[in-house]
């Protein structure tokens, strides 16, 4: 009897100290991160940053066509990666490949998961950059875990809620003589109300957003491209959310042009129709898009009017 005691202890307390790998997955919450380095940003050489420790950013991930960098995308679940329409005019589905978890374009070994379809938005407009979305489904799942991490989506539009934004990329730093890095980049960038931006770039939508610095010298530019924008809530800051990706701009870094951005808020739906009907249905985790503040006489008063319909 004691052995046989001793053998279910054993048997119960086992996977909680050995949990098996297919465990992990259930412990990854988008958006939140291991490692929380200082995210103070210099303005020297993405435009205006400075290199950048993946760890920091394991949403993201690099696009390859036949082996060499093509854009950069971001994480939406094990199946799914987000990234941009544009990076794939005139390219062949069975030539791309995604690799994640390492900063350095010169890394050899890389592992490496081909696409098994690419989708671009079917209202995509190549002249005016309308509609820059993609989803690239992967022929295997990438193994989610702490280096691994969803990004999170938000309904939140109001500009004024976010706070800590970034965008990286392996992009130029250069937008004269047009270097790649070797390195990740990151830079820190505001957002710009739509008004303003407005008034500074020509042909922006209402399903674009603007970011940068209205004084330039920080910006994405040429290679970054399908990059995420991602910022923390004002009352949160623990958890990541992608507002944007990177999608084009008047040059990179100039005085009053900030970066525009494909505005996620605007494609939820279109993601979630879109992931279902390819069999891997993906769904964001809600969050309200205005903020509601009730007074402790409006709660009495919807209290009172919740009772007089039961009643």
């Amino acid at each position: 009897k004691k052995e046989k005691k001793e053998k279910r202890k054993a048997l119960t307390i086992g996977p909680w100290v050995f949990p098996p790998a297919s465990f992990f997955p259930l412990l990854v919450k988008c958006g939140q991160r291991i490692k929380n380095s200082s995210e103070k940003s210099d303005t020297s050489a993405i435009i205006g940053g400075v290199p950048a420790d993946i760890i920091d950013f394991p949403w993201l991930v690099r696009i390859l066509d036949k082996g060499q960098h093509l854009c950069g995308g971001s994480i939406l679940s094990e199946w799914w990666i987000l990234t941009a329409s544009h990076c794939f005019k005139h390219k062949n589905t069975s030539t791309l490949e995604v690799t994640d978890g390492e900063g350095n374009l010169d890394t050899k070994n890389l592992t490496k998961i081909k696409v098994d379809k690419l989708i671009t938005h079917q209202d995509f407009d190549s002249w005016f950059f309308t509609n820059d979305i993609a989803l690239l489904l992967l022929k295997s799942p990438l193994n989610l875990g702490v280096e691994k991490v969803p990004i999170c989506l938000s309904e939140v539009t109001d500009m004024k809620r976010w706070r800590n934004c970034w965008v990286t990329g392996w992009g130029t730093t250069s937008e004269q003589k047009g270097l790649e890095p070797g390195v990740l980049q990151k830079v820190n960038i505001q957002l710009i109300d739509w008004e303003t931006c407005f008034h500074m770039v020509p042909m922006l939508t209402k399903n674009m957003l603007c970011a940068g610095d209205l004084r330039g010298g920080k910006d994405a530019c040429q290679g970054d491209s399908g990059g995420p924008l991602v910022c923390q809530k004002k009352t949160n800051k623990i958890v990541w959310y992608q507002l944007g990706i990177v999608s084009w701009g008047v040059g990179c870094g100039q005085e009053k042009r900030p970066g525009v951005y494909t505005k996620m808020s605007s494609y939820l739906l279109w993601i979630e129709k879109e992931t279902a009907l390819s069999k891997r249905p993906y769904k964001h985790e809600p969050d309200s898009g205005y903020s509601l503040l009730l007074s402790p006489w409006a709660i009495l008063l919807l209290y009172f009017v919740m009772l007089l319909c039961c009643l």
